[in-house]
C-alpha cells in the first residue's frame, strides 16, 4: 500500500519525467491568470462524487475566510457545462484555492496528500517569484558594473603595458622608422642611441631624409636692396609731421655751419711761429 502511495506521488509531483496531471486540466484566462475548474479536479483527487467533493470544497472556502483572504478570489461558484441534464455547480480555483482544496480533501486518499504536496510547492514557488525576478535583475546589474569595471581594467593594462614597453631600451639593431637603412648604417653609435631616445620619448621621425637638395634662398641684388632702403627711408620721411621736418632741417643746417666754422679756424695760419 505505501508503495502504491509513494508511486502515485511521484506520478504527480515529478514533472520532470512526467507531465503533472494538475498542469495537464490547467487553464489561463485573457489575462494571463492560470486557474483550475473544480469538476476536472475532482477525479485527480480521488473523488467519484460531487457532493463530497462540494463537501471538502465548502471547508476551504471557510479555512480560507477564516485567515482573512477574499475567498471569491480563490473560489467563484459558476455554473457547469450542460451535459443535457439538470444544471451542476462548478468552481473556478486559483492554485491556492487548489491547495486549501487538497488541505480540507480525505487524507487518507493518496492523490490528496500529493495534491497538497504538489500545491504546496507551486504556491510557495509563485510566492518566490517576484523575489527571484528581483534578485535575477540585482544579479544581472551588479554583473554589468563587474564587465564594465573588468573592461576598463583591461583598457588600463594595455596603457600600462605600452608605456613599460616604451620605457625599455631598444636593442642594438633597433632602428627607428622613417630612417634610410644606409644613411642609418653610417651614423655613429652615439647619435643612433641619440636618435633611438628621441623615438621613444617624442615619436621623433626624420624629415626629407634622403634630399640633398641645396637650400633655395631668394635672389636679391645690390641694387633692389638700395632701392629698397630708399623706399623705406621715404615711407619714414613722409609720415614724419611738417614741424619735425623743420626742426630737423634746422639741425642740419646748424650742424653744417659748426663743420664749415671748424674749417676756416684750421686754416687760420696766423699764430703759426714757423
Amino acid at each position: 500500500m505505501r508503495q502504491k502511495i509513494g508511486e502515485s506521488m511521484d506520478a504527480i509531483i515529478n514533472s520532470e519525467s512526467y507531465s503533472s496531471p494538475f498542469d495537464q486540466i490547467k487553464h489561463i484566462d485573457s489575462d494571463g491568470q492560470e486557474y483550475w475548474l473544480a469538476r476536472e479536479l475532482m477525479p485527480i483527487l480521488g473523488y467519484q462524487q460531487w457532493r463530497q467533493f462540494e463537501d471538502a470544497i465548502t471547508r476551504a472556502i471557510a479555512a480560507c475566510e477564516n485567515i482573512g483572504q477574499d475567498s471569491k478570489k480563490h473560489f467563484l461558484r459558476l455554473p457547469a457545462k450542460s451535459t443535457g441534464g439538470r444544471p451542476r455547480d462548478d468552481f473556478r480555483l486559483s492554485r491556492y484555492g487548489c491547495y486549501l482544496t487538497a488541505m480540507n480533501g480525505d487524507s487518507r486518499k493518496s492523490e490528496i496528500a500529493a495534491a497538497q504536496n504538489y500545491f504546496a510547492v507551486k504556491t510557495r514557488e509563485a510566492e518566490l517569484a517576484p523575489q527571484n525576478s528581483e534578485l535575477l535583475a540585482q544579479l544581472l546589474e551588479k554583473l554589468e558594473q563587474q564587465n564594465k569595471v573588468i573592461e576598463e581594467q583591461g583598457k588600463a593594462i594595455a596603457d600600462l603595458q605600452a608605456q613599460i614597453q616604451n620605457l625599455l631600451p631598444s636593442s642594438a639593431d633597433f632602428m627607428p622608422p622613417g630612417w634610410d637603412a644606409e644613411v642609418w648604417q653610417k651614423l655613429p653609435k652615439q647619435d643612433k642611441r641619440h636618435f633611438r631616445f628621441l623615438y621613444r620619448r617624442r615619436r621623433f621621425r626624420p624629415s626629407q631624409q634622403g634630399q640633398a637638395e641645396p637650400l633655395a634662398l631668394p635672389a636679391a641684388t645690390t641694387e633692389q636692396i638700395k632701392q629698397k632702403q630708399r623706399a623705406e627711408v621715404e615711407r619714414l620721411i613722409g609720415e614724419t609731421s611738417p614741424q619735425e621736418q623743420q626742426r630737423l632741417e634746422l639741425a642740419k643746417q646748424k650742424a653744417l655751419q659748426q663743420l664749415l666754422s671748424q674749417g676756416e679756424q684750421e686754416d687760420d695760419d696766423s699764430d703759426v711761429p714757423f
